[in-house]
């Protein structure tokens, strides 16, 4: 049977995330209920974060399902019956489940991990002033993790982008990419991750030609297609 991991990295099909769904679920509720407020936080941390990543998924199937034009319609309504409704769930629960997080833990004593977590909720959520004193408060935090920092400044570069402020973004985009190679070394997924939303950004608020938008979903790919992250993938 299948582990949660697999279920999030290495499968992209609707019946795969339905049972990432159901799985989580099942394991996040126990910790939830539990009378350590640490183990509550991290099962609030965990289920949000999985219904973010099932969200990001269901969207990627929507935009495979144009193409091609001719079967765009077909594939559409099928992705309507499908994706739509898990899809709607995991947008309007995750951020309640992240406020939870908070309310249990606060800033101060949330891990930087889980401020990671909640920041692209919030971002994906469009609530941009709440997920930059989130970052703000993680990167005080000094995370160990290169992802971590990397995934941090990466939110920090959408949220200036959103503001208009294109040069604290491009060099946010910067401060993500010097996390990068160590990144691979210690999670090459979440790396690539990095570079997936590096190579986004990069076209919106330009730079030099040290890091081409091509050059870095060309590096996203392969380490996506070397690590057997097919969910990845689906959304490069």
């Amino acid at each position: 049977m299948a582990s949660i991991y697999d279920l999030s990295w290495n499968e992209t099909s609707f019946l795969a995330k339905l049972q990432l769904f159901s799985k989580s679920r099942k394991q996040e509720n126990k910790k939830m209920q539990s009378n350590d407020r640490q183990v509550r936080a991290e099962g609030y941390s965990a289920l949000s974060s999985t219904y973010y990543s099932i969200l990001g998924t269901a969207f990627s199937q929507l935009k495979a399902a144009l193409r091609p034009k001719l079967l765009a319609p077909v594939k559409v309504a099928a992705w309507c019956l499908s994706w739509l409704p898990l899809a709607t769930y995991c947008y309007w629960r995750m951020l309640p489940l992240s406020n939870r997080i908070v309310e249990i833990l606060g800033y101060n004593s949330m891990s930087a991990d889980q401020c990671d977590v909640r920041q692209s909720v919030l971002r994906r959520r469009g609530q941009y002033d709440e997920a930059k004193k989130c970052i703000r408060a993680a990167l005080a935090k000094n995370p160990e993790k290169a992802h971590t920092r990397g995934l941090l400044h990466v939110g920090l570069a959408e949220i200036h982008w959103h503001e208009g402020d294109k040069r604290s973004a491009r060099s946010e985009v910067y401060a993500a990419l010097a996390e990068v190679e160590e990144a691979e070394k210690q999670d090459p997924g979440q790396a690539v991750r990095i570079y997936k939303h590096c190579a986004d950004l990069f076209g919106q608020v330009g730079g030099n030609d040290r890091h081409p938008t091509a050059d870095l979903r060309r590096k996203a790919q392969e380490l996506a297609q070397a690590t057997g992250a097919r969910d990845q993938l689906l959304k490069l």
